[in-house]
Formats: structure tokens, C-alpha cells, sequence
């Protein structure tokens, strides 16, 4: 490695330092029952929003703190926005929204895979979060499909394609100059590693969600899940990633964290891939946390 690469390497390292100051924000919709904390804990690693704790009889905003490996986020739910309740009083509902959600990094839209239509309180749900955000909310969203297991194996792919494109138009009407048509879309599993497709879910979204994720928030979501994609010693992780995947999160690398990093004055050239094949051993040696996970991890997907 040349001086000049280890000079820039280095430098990656010290930004990655002063990103662990950063947060990223999710914010989940859904009706009550569906999936949402179970979701994002899964993703995660660890149990950030609790399962299981509202009835759906109010609307209520929770925010929930945490932490891994240093880096702060948040996750807010949204208990009662998507459900049936006696007090429809939506002037309130768009307030408390206002007044309690300020950053969003990635908005979780979330509803049953095996549903066979958008109900009329999750046509609400989407309704009232455009109003309170506005339509541009929309940009950082990604629709997620719980349940999978419940739709048989022969009719999986026809209902994540019909059940996408119905959730999609419903959003394209509630915020018409928003792209709905190029939103992600995945089918999990809480239940089992695989959908049932027999493909392993939590890798695709990781991908889909850094994907879409907005660009402050990118980098301490990488460093945050940075851990649980690093093969361990039998090329296993706790989310496996394909190959496909890979080369998808070295795009979207490329894409956002070299110009996040160049916005805070970095030099690091037009593709991290330039110098992160020996970055590992070049720096990463008794670096540990976030920081030493990232670079781990780069060093893997480019090396």
C-alpha cells in the first residue's frame, strides 16, 4: 500500500471516529399485530422497540433510544396510526405526529404479506403521515411484507408482486409527485431465517433499507449493523449476504458514504475500492466498536 493510500485509509479511519457521534432515525408505520417491532429488532440485532405492548384502541408515539457498538439511534412507532380505532380524530393524530416526529432518516411501512387487500385504516395511516410530513417522507421509505410464511411456496411471488403494487398505488395517491414506483419492497419472516422462497431474508433488508435510507443517516447505519455482516472465521454472519447483495452495498457505498465523507472535507478519491483491499490490515489492526467493524467490513466487500 502506498504511502498516499495509507494517508487516505487513515483518514477514513478518523471520519469514521467523528461519524460515531452521528444517529439515524426509523420510523415505523403499520396496524397493531403486524410485525413492525419484531421487524427492526431482527434487523438489528437486538430488542430496540418492545413487541406486543398497545392495544389497538389509541394512537400513540413511542420513541425508543439505543445503541450498538456506540452509535445512537432511534426507532419510533406508531401504535394505533393503521388501525381501527373509536376516536378518528385526524387533526389530533397530524398534530401529535408534528409535534413528536422531527427526524427521519428511513420511514417502515409494514403490512401482512398474506392480506389480500390495503384496508381502509392503512389507506388512513398513509394518508395522515403524508399530511403531517409531508409528501417528501415518502423518498425514504421502504414497504415491508410480514408473514411470508403464511402464503403458500407455489403463490409467494404473485402476492409480493400484487401486494407491492397495491401498496405502492396507494402511496403514489396520497403523494403524487413522489416516485412510488421505485420504492423497495421485501417479505420476511420473523419467525424463520427464510422466505418462502427459501432465501434468506435478513440480507435483503439490510440492502433495501441502506438502499433507500437518506444520506445523513447511511453512515451510522452502516456502522451499527457493520458487526453483524462481518463474516466470522467460517464465512458465516449473523446477516449472510450474497453476492448480488455484495456488489449492491459496494454501489451504494460508492454512492453515499465517499460523498457524505468528501461533505466533511475528505479527499478520498472517486471509489473506496481504490484503497480498501489492504485497509483492514493496514488500520484496522486493535480497532474495535463501530469503527473497527467498518473497516473490517469494507475491507471484506472490496478486498
Amino acid at each position: 500500500m502506498s504511502d498516499n493510500r495509507v494517508a487516505i485509509a487513515e483518514e477514513f479511519r478518523k471520519q469514521l471516529e467523528g461519524f460515531t457521534k452521528k444517529k439515524f432515525h426509523f420510523l415505523l408505520i403499520g396496524r397493531t399485530g403486524v410485525g413492525k417491532s419484531s421487524t427492526v429488532n431482527n434487523l438489528l440485532g437486538k430488542q430496540v422497540a418492545r413487541v406486543g405492548d398497545y392495544e389497538p384502541t389509541t394512537m400513540e408515539i413511542e420513541h425508543f433510544d439505543s445503541e450498538i457498538d456506540g452509535i445512537q439511534f432511534t426507532v419510533i412507532d406508531t401504535p394505533g396510526l393503521c388501525d381501527e380505532i373509536e376516536d378518528t380524530n385526524n387533526e389530533k393524530y397530524i398534530g401529535k405526529i408534528r409535534s413528536n416526529v422531527k427526524k427521519i432518516d428511513c420511514l417502515w411501512f409494514v403490512t401482512e404479506l398474506s392480506a389480500t387487500r390495503v384496508t381502509s385504516d392503512e389507506k388512513r395511516g398513509i394518508r395522515l403521515i403524508t399530511e403531517s410530513l409531508s409528501p417528501k417522507i415518502w423518498e425514504h421509505a421502504i414497504i415491508i411484507f410480514t408473514f411470508a410464511d403464511k402464503v403458500p411456496k407455489e403463490r409467494y411471488m404473485e402476492a409480493f408482486a400484487k401486494r407491492t403494487e397495491l401498496i405502492k398505488a396507494e402511496i403514489a395517491k396520497s403523494a403524487p409527485g413522489i416516485a412510488a414506483d421505485g420504492l423497495p419492497s421485501v417479505a420476511v419472516d420473523n419467525s424463520s431465517k427464510l422466505t418462502p422462497d427459501g432465501k434468506e431474508w435478513l440480507g435483503e433488508l439490510f440492502v433495501k433499507v441502506f438502499s433507500i435510507i437518506s444520506d445523513k443517516g447511511a453512515i451510522p447505519f452502516l456502522m451499527a449493523t457493520a458487526s453483524s455482516l462481518n463474516p466470522n472465521s467460517s464465512g458465516q454472519a449473523r446477516i449472510n449476504l450474497d453476492e448480488t447483495q455484495k456488489n449492491e452495498v459496494k454501489k451504494i457505498i460508492d454512492a453515499k458514504i465517499i460523498p457524505s465523507l468528501a461533505a466533511t472535507g475528505v479527499a478520498l478519491g472517486v471509489s473506496i475500492g481504490a484503497f480498501a483491499g489492504p485497509l483492514g490490515s493496514a488500520i484496522g489492526a486493535g480497532i474495535g466498536g463501530a469503527v473497527g467493524a467498518t473497516i473490517g467490513l469494507v475491507a471484506w466487500l472490496f478486498g
